[in-house]
């Protein structure tokens, strides 16, 4: 690892750790959806409508702008829409 910066080390090690935890969420995910289809969608229609009212009317992640809430809010929520239909894809 000699031509890798420290600062780029510390970030590929948090991408690392990202992706690690990103497959563990992914097996979890699957796991639900091929036991209780229909709660784990549920279970995650329910996160998708709190995250909406947290990062928009709660002002969840206070540090970032208005603006910036908006664009985190969006992609939270494109980010679990995604997930049901990634996984009812890996399902069949």
């Amino acid at each position: 690892m000699d031509d890798v910066s420290p600062e780029r080390a510390v970030m590929i090690r948090l991408r690392a750790r990202l992706a690690v935890v990103e497959r563990a969420a992914w097996f979890g995910l699957v796991q639900a959806m091929r036991t209780q289809p229909a709660e784990t969608e549920a279970y995650l229609a329910a996160e998708r409508a709190k995250c909406a009212e947290g990062f928009g009317q709660r002002g969840w992640a206070a540090d970032l702008t208005e603006a910036e809430r908006r664009m985190l809010g969006a992609e939270v929520d494109a980010g679990l829409a995604g997930l049901i239909a990634d996984a009812k894809a890996e399902l069949g």
